[in-house]
C-alpha cells in the first residue's frame, strides 16, 4: 500500500492549479495526535501499564523536536497496542477519538486557512509523521482533500500487524511521499502547479523548502531562525 490521495475528487475541467499542503500536529492541531490516542487507548483499556508507555512517549517527543528520533522504532511503539485487532475495531475507536478529543483541540485560526485555500479553489492535502489510521479521518474532518501519512501493515485477516509499511512521512520522507503521490497519479496538473506550506517543526524544512509559499506555524526555535532569516511568513494559531 502507498500514500494515496484519491484523484478523483478533482474532476476536469476543475481541476485545480494550486495545492496548501498542511503539516497536522502543533499546526492544525494544538498538541500531537499520537499522543492524545495513546491517552485515548489507555482509556480504553488497550495497554496494560499506561504510565510506562506515556513516560516513553515523552522522550519520543523530546527526540522529535531534537530531530533524532528513530521513526522506524517510533512507529513500532505506537502500534504495538493495536496488534491483532481488527481495522473495524480500531476504526471505531479511532473515530470517536476524533470527535472526542481532535475536534476540540483544532486550532480555528488554521483550519479556516485551510478553508480559504479550498474556496480559491486549491486542493488540500495533510502530510503527516503520524500514522494513517489516525491522520485521514483528521484530515476529512477538516475538508481536506486527502492526506498523506505513513500506512500501518495489515495481515491477510485485515488486522494490525504492529509493523509500518511504505514511505515513512517524516523530515525528507513527507517531500519523499509527496513526490511519490504526484508520479503515482494522473493528476493532470502537476506541471506549474503553485504551492502553499504550513508547519511548526524544523523537521519539516525540505518540505517547506519545496514549495513556493512557505510558512512557520507556531514555529520550533530552529525553525523560526530560518524562517525570519529567510522573510518566511511566521503564523501565530495556537
Amino acid at each position: 500500500m502507498e500514500p494515496r490521495l484519491a484523484t478523483s475528487q478533482f474532476p476536469s475541467p476543475h481541476r485545480p492549479s494550486a495545492l496548501a499542503i498542511f503539516d497536522l500536529d502543533d499546526t492544525l492541531l494544538d498538541g500531537d495526535c499520537t499522543h492524545l490516542w495513546l491517552e485515548w487507548i489507555i482509556e480504553c483499556g488497550w495497554v496494560e501499564d499506561g504510565s510506562a508507555l506515556l513516560e516513553q512517549m515523552r522522550e519520543h517527543d523530546k527526540q522529535y523536536h531534537a530531530g533524532t528520533l528513530n521513526m522506524t522504532d517510533h512507529l513500532r511503539f505506537t502500534l504495538a497496542p493495536l496488534i491483532g485487532r481488527t481495522r473495524g475495531v480500531v476504526k471505531e475507536q479511532v473515530d470517536a477519538f476524533v470527535e472526542d478529543r481532535v475536534r476540540p483541540r483544532l486550532m480555528q485560526e488554521g483550519v479556516a486557512r485551510l478553508q480559504a485555500h479550498i474556496r480559491d479553489g486549491h486542493a488540500t492535502l495533510v502530510i503527516s509523521a503520524s500514522m494513517h489510521h489516525l491522520v485521514e479521518p483528521i484530515a476529512h474532518a477538516i475538508g481536506a482533500d486527502g492526506a498523506l501519512a505513513t500506512l500501518p501493515e495489515l495481515d491477510a485477516d485485515g488486522r494490525f500487524t504492529g509493523e509500518p509499511t511504505g514511505i515513512q512521512t517524516y523530515q525528507r520522507g513527507k517531500l519523499d511521499a509527496f513526490e511519490a503521490w504526484l508520479s503515482s497519479h494522473d493528476t493532470g496538473f502537476a506541471e506549474g502547479w503553485e504551492t502553499w506550506g504550513y508547519s511548526d517543526s524544523f523537521n519539516d524544512l525540505p518540505l517547506l523548502e519545496f514549495v513556493d509559499h512557505p510558512h512557520a506555524t507556531q514555529p520550533d526555535a530552529r525553525l523560526r531562525e530560518i524562517a525570519e532569516a529567510r522573510g518566511w511568513p511566521v503564523l501565530q494559531w495556537r
